[in-house]
Protein backbone atom coordinates (compact mmCIF):
# COMPACT_ATOMS: atom_id res chain seq x y z
CA UNK A 1 0.00 0.00 0.00
CA UNK A 2 1.55 3.14 -1.12
CA UNK A 3 2.02 6.46 1.20
CA UNK A 4 -0.95 8.42 1.25
CA UNK A 5 -1.23 12.16 2.65
CA UNK A 6 -0.17 13.12 6.53
CA UNK A 7 -4.06 13.93 6.65
CA UNK A 8 -5.46 10.71 6.45
CA UNK A 9 -5.80 10.34 9.84
CA UNK A 10 -7.43 13.26 10.98
CA UNK A 11 -11.19 12.28 9.74
CA UNK A 12 -12.80 8.65 10.03
CA UNK A 13 -12.76 5.95 7.52
CA UNK A 14 -16.04 4.63 5.91
CA UNK A 15 -15.95 0.74 7.01
CA UNK A 16 -18.31 -1.55 4.98
CA UNK A 17 -19.19 -3.61 7.98
CA UNK A 18 -21.42 -6.40 6.11
CA UNK A 19 -21.80 -7.57 2.13
CA UNK A 20 -24.44 -10.54 2.91
CA UNK A 21 -28.22 -10.53 3.31
CA UNK A 22 -29.45 -12.21 6.44
CA UNK A 23 -31.68 -14.67 5.54
CA UNK A 24 -33.54 -14.96 8.36
CA UNK A 25 -34.90 -10.86 8.10
CA UNK A 26 -35.67 -12.13 4.39
CA UNK A 27 -38.00 -15.23 4.74
CA UNK A 28 -39.50 -16.05 1.13
CA UNK A 29 -37.60 -14.08 -0.77
CA UNK A 30 -36.41 -15.63 -3.26
CA UNK A 31 -32.59 -14.73 -4.52
CA UNK A 32 -31.65 -13.75 -0.93
CA UNK A 33 -28.21 -14.67 0.56
CA UNK A 34 -27.27 -15.81 3.86
CA UNK A 35 -24.42 -14.52 6.02
CA UNK A 36 -24.45 -12.78 9.72
CA UNK A 37 -25.15 -9.41 8.28
CA UNK A 38 -23.67 -7.35 10.95
CA UNK A 39 -26.77 -8.53 13.07
CA UNK A 40 -27.99 -5.28 15.15
CA UNK A 41 -29.73 -2.93 14.16
CA UNK A 42 -28.30 0.37 14.17
CA UNK A 43 -30.28 2.94 12.10
CA UNK A 44 -29.98 6.56 13.58
CA UNK A 45 -32.06 9.59 12.34
CA UNK A 46 -29.93 12.97 11.68
CA UNK A 47 -30.24 16.09 10.04
CA UNK A 48 -27.33 16.99 8.47
CA UNK A 49 -25.99 19.10 10.99
CA UNK A 50 -25.83 16.52 12.93
CA UNK A 51 -22.82 14.05 13.82
CA UNK A 52 -23.99 10.86 10.62
CA UNK A 53 -23.60 7.79 13.32
CA UNK A 54 -22.45 7.10 16.83
CA UNK A 55 -18.70 7.72 17.29
CA UNK A 56 -18.21 9.36 13.40
CA UNK A 57 -16.70 13.03 13.01
CA UNK A 58 -19.16 16.19 13.56
CA UNK A 59 -19.98 17.70 10.06
CA UNK A 60 -18.84 20.84 9.18
CA UNK A 61 -20.45 23.71 7.75
CA UNK A 62 -19.35 22.64 3.94
CA UNK A 63 -17.87 25.13 1.92
CA UNK A 64 -18.87 29.35 1.34
CA UNK A 65 -19.69 28.65 -2.03
CA UNK A 66 -19.61 25.10 -3.63
CA UNK A 67 -21.69 25.98 -6.94
CA UNK A 68 -18.03 27.73 -7.76
CA UNK A 69 -15.90 25.54 -6.36
CA UNK A 70 -17.02 22.46 -7.15
CA UNK A 71 -18.49 23.83 -10.98
CA UNK A 72 -22.12 23.12 -10.04
CA UNK A 73 -24.62 23.45 -12.59
CA UNK A 74 -28.19 24.94 -12.88
CA UNK A 75 -30.73 22.35 -13.08
CA UNK A 76 -33.35 22.04 -15.50
CA UNK A 77 -36.06 20.61 -12.95
CA UNK A 78 -38.00 21.97 -10.14
CA UNK A 79 -36.45 20.68 -6.68
CA UNK A 80 -38.51 19.29 -3.49
CA UNK A 81 -37.06 21.93 -0.24
CA UNK A 82 -36.43 17.83 1.06
CA UNK A 83 -34.61 14.85 0.54
CA UNK A 84 -34.62 11.84 3.29
CA UNK A 85 -31.31 9.46 2.46
CA UNK A 86 -30.95 6.22 4.22
CA UNK A 87 -27.37 4.87 3.79
CA UNK A 88 -24.36 3.26 5.39
CA UNK A 89 -22.36 5.15 8.39
CA UNK A 90 -19.39 7.90 7.77
CA UNK A 91 -20.04 7.67 4.41
CA UNK A 92 -19.19 11.16 3.19
CA UNK A 93 -16.68 13.62 3.47
CA UNK A 94 -17.31 16.13 6.20
CA UNK A 95 -19.54 18.90 4.65
CA UNK A 96 -19.98 17.30 1.18
CA UNK A 97 -24.40 16.78 2.76
CA UNK A 98 -24.25 20.62 3.69
CA UNK A 99 -22.34 21.53 0.56
CA UNK A 100 -25.28 19.88 -1.48
CA UNK A 101 -28.01 21.87 0.87
CA UNK A 102 -26.18 25.30 0.39
CA UNK A 103 -26.25 24.66 -2.87
CA UNK A 104 -29.70 23.73 -3.82
CA UNK A 105 -32.01 24.62 -1.54
CA UNK A 106 -32.71 21.28 0.07
CA UNK A 107 -32.91 19.87 3.68
CA UNK A 108 -31.43 16.86 3.79
CA UNK A 109 -32.15 14.20 6.48
CA UNK A 110 -29.96 11.08 7.09
CA UNK A 111 -30.53 7.74 8.67
CA UNK A 112 -28.14 4.93 9.05
CA UNK A 113 -27.71 0.96 8.34
CA UNK A 114 -25.34 -1.01 8.98
CA UNK A 115 -26.81 -3.81 7.02
CA UNK A 116 -28.13 -3.97 3.53
CA UNK A 117 -31.17 -6.70 5.05
CA UNK A 118 -31.32 -3.73 7.59
CA UNK A 119 -32.35 -1.36 4.73
CA UNK A 120 -34.43 -4.09 3.65
CA UNK A 121 -36.01 -4.83 6.33
CA UNK A 122 -37.09 -1.28 7.40
CA UNK A 123 -38.11 -0.41 4.13
CA UNK A 124 -40.33 -3.40 3.78
CA UNK A 125 -41.52 -2.75 7.68
CA UNK A 126 -41.91 0.99 7.37
CA UNK A 127 -43.02 1.57 3.71
CA UNK A 128 -41.30 3.40 0.78
CA UNK A 129 -42.43 6.79 1.38
CA UNK A 130 -39.72 6.87 4.57
CA UNK A 131 -37.02 7.58 2.17
CA UNK A 132 -35.70 8.93 -1.18
CA UNK A 133 -32.64 8.09 -1.50
CA UNK A 134 -30.77 4.44 0.03
CA UNK A 135 -27.46 2.77 -1.16
CA UNK A 136 -27.75 -0.38 -1.90
CA UNK A 137 -24.60 -2.69 -2.55
CA UNK A 138 -24.42 -4.51 -6.18
CA UNK A 139 -26.75 -7.86 -6.05
CA UNK A 140 -28.96 -6.22 -3.75
CA UNK A 141 -30.29 -3.61 -6.68
CA UNK A 142 -31.48 -6.53 -8.32
CA UNK A 143 -33.23 -7.92 -5.20
CA UNK A 144 -35.14 -4.05 -4.58
CA UNK A 145 -36.12 -4.38 -8.45
CA UNK A 146 -37.70 -7.73 -8.62
CA UNK A 147 -39.69 -6.58 -5.04
CA UNK A 148 -40.88 -3.36 -6.58
CA UNK A 149 -38.90 -1.16 -4.13
CA UNK A 150 -37.35 0.62 -7.18
CA UNK A 151 -38.38 3.08 -9.48
CA UNK A 152 -36.13 4.25 -12.59
CA UNK A 153 -34.02 6.73 -12.86
CA UNK A 154 -34.54 9.41 -15.18
CA UNK A 155 -31.00 10.37 -17.01
CA UNK A 156 -32.18 13.31 -18.02
CA UNK A 157 -32.08 14.85 -14.19
CA UNK A 158 -28.82 13.23 -14.07
CA UNK A 159 -26.20 14.75 -16.44
CA UNK A 160 -23.47 13.45 -14.74
CA UNK A 161 -24.42 10.30 -15.06
CA UNK A 162 -22.04 10.22 -17.68
CA UNK A 163 -19.07 10.56 -16.00
CA UNK A 164 -19.15 6.99 -15.18
CA UNK A 165 -17.06 4.45 -16.41
CA UNK A 166 -19.00 2.12 -18.72
CA UNK A 167 -17.75 -1.53 -16.29
CA UNK A 168 -19.00 0.54 -13.95
CA UNK A 169 -22.86 0.82 -16.19
CA UNK A 170 -23.17 -2.26 -17.32
CA UNK A 171 -23.26 -4.98 -14.78
CA UNK A 172 -25.15 -7.81 -13.91
CA UNK A 173 -26.53 -6.38 -10.77
CA UNK A 174 -29.09 -3.88 -12.37
CA UNK A 175 -31.46 -5.39 -14.58
CA UNK A 176 -31.25 -2.59 -17.55
CA UNK A 177 -27.67 -1.32 -17.16
CA UNK A 178 -28.19 2.29 -15.29
CA UNK A 179 -32.00 1.87 -15.22
CA UNK A 180 -32.06 1.94 -11.44
CA UNK A 181 -29.02 2.64 -10.13
CA UNK A 182 -26.25 4.96 -10.06
CA UNK A 183 -22.27 3.52 -8.28
CA UNK A 184 -21.14 5.69 -5.60
CA UNK A 185 -17.99 3.74 -4.33
CA UNK A 186 -16.30 0.46 -4.97
CA UNK A 187 -14.11 -2.30 -3.94
CA UNK A 188 -13.23 -5.62 -3.11
CA UNK A 189 -12.84 -8.85 -1.13
CA UNK A 190 -9.36 -10.18 -0.39
CA UNK A 191 -6.75 -11.01 2.24
CA UNK A 192 -5.59 -8.81 4.96
CA UNK A 193 -2.63 -9.18 7.24
CA UNK A 194 -0.24 -7.92 9.89
CA UNK A 195 3.14 -9.05 8.54
CA UNK A 196 4.54 -9.02 12.44
CA UNK A 197 2.35 -11.96 13.13
CA UNK A 198 2.89 -14.08 9.74
CA UNK A 199 7.50 -13.82 10.76
CA UNK A 200 8.58 -11.02 8.62
CA UNK A 201 8.42 -9.95 5.32
CA UNK A 202 5.67 -11.74 4.04
CA UNK A 203 4.05 -12.18 0.41
CA UNK A 204 0.62 -13.06 0.10
CA UNK A 205 -1.17 -13.92 -2.77
CA UNK A 206 -3.35 -17.05 -3.01
CA UNK A 207 -6.49 -18.07 -1.17
CA UNK A 208 -3.94 -21.07 -0.23
CA UNK A 209 -2.42 -18.74 2.49
CA UNK A 210 -6.15 -19.02 4.28
CA UNK A 211 -5.72 -23.11 4.66
CA UNK A 212 -1.83 -22.58 5.67
CA UNK A 213 -1.38 -25.06 8.80
CA UNK A 214 1.48 -22.69 10.41
CA UNK A 215 -0.81 -19.96 10.96
CA UNK A 216 -3.26 -22.33 12.56
CA UNK A 217 -5.70 -20.73 14.91
CA UNK A 218 -4.74 -17.05 14.23
CA UNK A 219 -6.79 -17.00 11.30
CA UNK A 220 -10.47 -15.74 10.22
CA UNK A 221 -12.23 -16.32 7.43
CA UNK A 222 -16.23 -13.72 7.10
CA UNK A 223 -18.78 -14.59 8.56
CA UNK A 224 -20.82 -14.52 5.03
CA UNK A 225 -22.25 -17.26 3.13
CA UNK A 226 -21.44 -16.14 -0.30
CA UNK A 227 -18.10 -14.39 0.78
CA UNK A 228 -16.76 -17.24 2.31
CA UNK A 229 -17.86 -20.05 -0.18
CA UNK A 230 -17.44 -17.97 -2.71
CA UNK A 231 -13.34 -17.93 -1.44
CA UNK A 232 -13.45 -21.54 -1.42
CA UNK A 233 -14.85 -22.03 -4.92
CA UNK A 234 -12.49 -19.25 -6.68
CA UNK A 235 -9.61 -21.13 -4.99
CA UNK A 236 -11.24 -24.03 -6.98
CA UNK A 237 -11.05 -22.20 -10.04
CA UNK A 238 -14.66 -21.70 -9.97
CA UNK A 239 -16.87 -18.69 -9.93
CA UNK A 240 -18.44 -18.04 -7.23
CA UNK A 241 -21.39 -17.58 -8.72
CA UNK A 242 -22.03 -20.96 -10.06
CA UNK A 243 -25.26 -22.83 -9.67
CA UNK A 244 -23.56 -26.30 -9.91
CA UNK A 245 -24.37 -28.51 -6.97
CA UNK A 246 -21.07 -30.36 -7.19
CA UNK A 247 -18.89 -27.11 -7.11
CA UNK A 248 -20.23 -26.34 -4.33
CA UNK A 249 -20.63 -29.57 -2.41
CA UNK A 250 -16.58 -29.38 -3.03
CA UNK A 251 -16.15 -26.12 -1.84
CA UNK A 252 -18.18 -26.66 1.42
CA UNK A 253 -15.70 -30.08 2.18
CA UNK A 254 -12.35 -27.31 1.74
CA UNK A 255 -14.35 -25.19 4.44
CA UNK A 256 -15.03 -28.00 6.74
CA UNK A 257 -11.64 -29.25 6.45
CA UNK A 258 -10.55 -25.27 6.94
CA UNK A 259 -12.50 -24.91 10.19
CA UNK A 260 -9.46 -26.15 12.70
CA UNK A 261 -7.17 -23.70 11.38
CA UNK A 262 -9.67 -20.63 11.97
CA UNK A 263 -9.63 -18.70 15.27
CA UNK A 264 -13.30 -17.58 14.02
CA UNK A 265 -15.98 -16.60 11.48
CA UNK A 266 -15.53 -12.69 11.44
CA UNK A 267 -16.96 -9.97 9.74
CA UNK A 268 -16.67 -6.97 12.56
CA UNK A 269 -13.46 -7.51 14.28
CA UNK A 270 -11.04 -7.92 11.56
CA UNK A 271 -9.56 -4.64 11.50
CA UNK A 272 -9.05 -4.29 15.30
CA UNK A 273 -7.38 -7.84 15.18
CA UNK A 274 -4.91 -6.87 12.43
CA UNK A 275 -4.04 -3.95 14.20
CA UNK A 276 -3.58 -5.31 17.98
CA UNK A 277 -1.97 -9.03 16.46
CA UNK A 278 -4.49 -10.70 17.01
CA UNK A 279 -5.51 -12.30 13.82
CA UNK A 280 -3.25 -12.74 10.55
CA UNK A 281 -4.08 -13.45 7.74
CA UNK A 282 -8.14 -12.66 7.84
CA UNK A 283 -10.55 -13.06 5.24
CA UNK A 284 -11.69 -8.92 4.58
CA UNK A 285 -13.22 -6.26 2.95
CA UNK A 286 -10.60 -3.73 1.38
CA UNK A 287 -11.63 -0.80 3.10
CA UNK A 288 -11.57 -2.45 6.59
CA UNK A 289 -7.72 -3.31 5.66
CA UNK A 290 -7.00 0.19 4.86
CA UNK A 291 -8.18 1.74 8.10
CA UNK A 292 -5.65 -1.13 9.56
CA UNK A 293 -3.02 0.04 7.50
CA UNK A 294 -3.63 3.84 8.85
CA UNK A 295 -3.49 2.95 12.18
CA UNK A 296 -0.67 1.34 12.34
CA UNK A 297 1.08 3.67 10.13
CA UNK A 298 4.29 5.16 11.27
CA UNK A 299 7.65 6.41 10.11
CA UNK A 300 6.32 6.14 5.91
CA UNK A 301 5.02 2.25 6.73
CA UNK A 302 2.81 -0.24 7.87
CA UNK A 303 2.75 -3.87 8.65
CA UNK A 304 -0.27 -3.95 7.10
CA UNK A 305 -0.60 -5.97 3.75
CA UNK A 306 -3.87 -6.55 1.39
CA UNK A 307 -4.17 -8.50 -1.67
CA UNK A 308 -6.72 -9.75 -3.89
CA UNK A 309 -5.79 -13.72 -4.70
CA UNK A 310 -4.31 -14.40 -8.11
CA UNK A 311 -7.48 -16.52 -8.04
CA UNK A 312 -9.78 -13.99 -7.72
CA UNK A 313 -12.06 -12.98 -5.67
CA UNK A 314 -15.12 -10.36 -5.18
CA UNK A 315 -16.13 -7.04 -6.54
CA UNK A 316 -18.69 -4.38 -4.80
CA UNK A 317 -20.12 -1.65 -5.28
CA UNK A 318 -22.64 0.85 -3.45
CA UNK A 319 -25.09 2.69 -5.71
CA UNK A 320 -27.77 5.21 -4.95
CA UNK A 321 -30.77 4.35 -5.81
CA UNK A 322 -34.48 6.07 -5.65
CA UNK A 323 -37.30 4.30 -4.02
CA UNK A 324 -40.45 3.23 -5.84
CA UNK A 325 -42.49 5.93 -3.80
CA UNK A 326 -40.19 8.59 -2.88
CA UNK A 327 -41.88 11.91 -1.50
CA UNK A 328 -39.13 13.87 -2.72
CA UNK A 329 -37.95 12.29 -6.39
CA UNK A 330 -36.54 15.21 -8.03
CA UNK A 331 -34.11 16.17 -5.16
CA UNK A 332 -32.50 12.83 -4.56
CA UNK A 333 -32.02 12.98 -8.54
CA UNK A 334 -30.13 15.65 -7.71
CA UNK A 335 -28.20 14.51 -5.43
CA UNK A 336 -26.98 11.85 -7.54
CA UNK A 337 -26.15 13.87 -10.16
CA UNK A 338 -24.13 15.55 -7.41
CA UNK A 339 -22.13 12.75 -6.32
CA UNK A 340 -21.72 12.27 -10.24
CA UNK A 341 -20.06 15.78 -9.95
CA UNK A 342 -16.36 15.12 -11.07
CA UNK A 343 -14.97 17.28 -8.21
CA UNK A 344 -16.80 15.79 -5.35
CA UNK A 345 -16.25 12.08 -6.54
CA UNK A 346 -12.52 12.83 -6.22
CA UNK A 347 -13.38 14.83 -3.21
CA UNK A 348 -15.14 11.49 -1.69
CA UNK A 349 -12.28 8.57 -2.67
CA UNK A 350 -9.54 11.23 -1.33
CA UNK A 351 -11.49 10.89 1.70
CA UNK A 352 -12.26 7.51 1.70
CA UNK A 353 -9.49 5.42 -0.16
CA UNK A 354 -11.84 3.27 -1.91
CA UNK A 355 -12.21 3.16 -6.04
CA UNK A 356 -13.94 5.68 -7.66
CA UNK A 357 -16.36 4.16 -10.55
CA UNK A 358 -16.68 7.93 -11.70
CA UNK A 359 -13.75 7.99 -14.70
CA UNK A 360 -14.28 12.33 -15.04
CA UNK A 361 -13.05 12.34 -11.03
CA UNK A 362 -9.90 10.49 -11.66
CA UNK A 363 -7.83 13.58 -12.85
CA UNK A 364 -8.51 15.36 -9.16
CA UNK A 365 -8.09 12.23 -7.33
CA UNK A 366 -4.64 11.74 -5.69
CA UNK A 367 -1.70 9.94 -7.80
CA UNK A 368 -0.90 8.12 -4.90
CA UNK A 369 -4.44 6.40 -4.61
CA UNK A 370 -4.67 6.25 -8.77
CA UNK A 371 -1.35 3.93 -8.36
CA UNK A 372 -2.39 1.82 -5.42
CA UNK A 373 -2.89 -1.51 -6.89
CA UNK A 374 -4.66 -2.22 -3.91
CA UNK A 375 -7.36 -0.01 -4.08
CA UNK A 376 -7.15 0.23 -8.20
CA UNK A 377 -6.11 -2.99 -8.93
CA UNK A 378 -4.62 -4.72 -12.21
CA UNK A 379 -6.22 -5.02 -15.05
CA UNK A 380 -5.42 -8.59 -14.76
CA UNK A 381 -6.64 -8.64 -11.53
CA UNK A 382 -9.92 -7.01 -12.48
CA UNK A 383 -10.70 -9.57 -14.40
CA UNK A 384 -10.51 -12.43 -11.93
CA UNK A 385 -13.32 -10.28 -10.01
CA UNK A 386 -17.14 -11.52 -9.71
CA UNK A 387 -20.11 -9.26 -8.42
CA UNK A 388 -22.11 -11.58 -6.26
CA UNK A 389 -25.44 -12.03 -8.07
CA UNK A 390 -28.64 -12.96 -7.15
CA UNK A 391 -28.90 -16.96 -7.61
CA UNK A 392 -32.91 -17.09 -7.24
CA UNK A 393 -33.71 -20.77 -5.60
CA UNK A 394 -29.90 -21.52 -6.03
CA UNK A 395 -29.51 -19.67 -2.91
CA UNK A 396 -30.96 -22.57 -0.71
CA UNK A 397 -28.35 -25.04 -2.13
CA UNK A 398 -25.82 -22.47 -0.61
CA UNK A 399 -27.80 -22.12 2.39
CA UNK A 400 -27.88 -25.34 3.39
CA UNK A 401 -24.23 -25.76 2.22
CA UNK A 402 -23.31 -22.79 4.70
CA UNK A 403 -25.53 -24.47 7.51
CA UNK A 404 -23.52 -27.67 7.60
CA UNK A 405 -20.09 -25.60 7.72
CA UNK A 406 -21.47 -23.90 10.84
CA UNK A 407 -22.34 -26.70 12.36
CA UNK A 408 -18.95 -29.34 11.58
Amino acid sequence: MGKQDSTRGDRRRFLKTTGSLAAVGLTGLAGCTGGDGGGQNTTTTTTAADTTTAGSDTTTAGTSNPREKYDLKELDYELENKLNIFQWGDYWPSGTVQDFEKAYGVKVNVSNYASNEEMFNKLKAGGLKQYDLVFPSDYMINVMVEQGMLQQLDKSKIPNYGNLGKKFTDTPYDPDPGTYSAPYQWGTSGIGYNKEMLGGDVSINSWDAMWNQQWKGQMTMLNDMRETIGAALKRLGYSLNTKDESKVEEAKEMLINQKSLLKAYDSSNFTTNLINKQASPVHAWSGGVFQAYWETYKDGSSPIGYTVPKEGGVIWVDNGAITKKAPHPNAAHAFINYYLNAKIGARITNWTYYGSPNESAEKHIKESILNNKSIYPSQKTMSNLEYIQNLGQATQMYSRAWTEIQNA
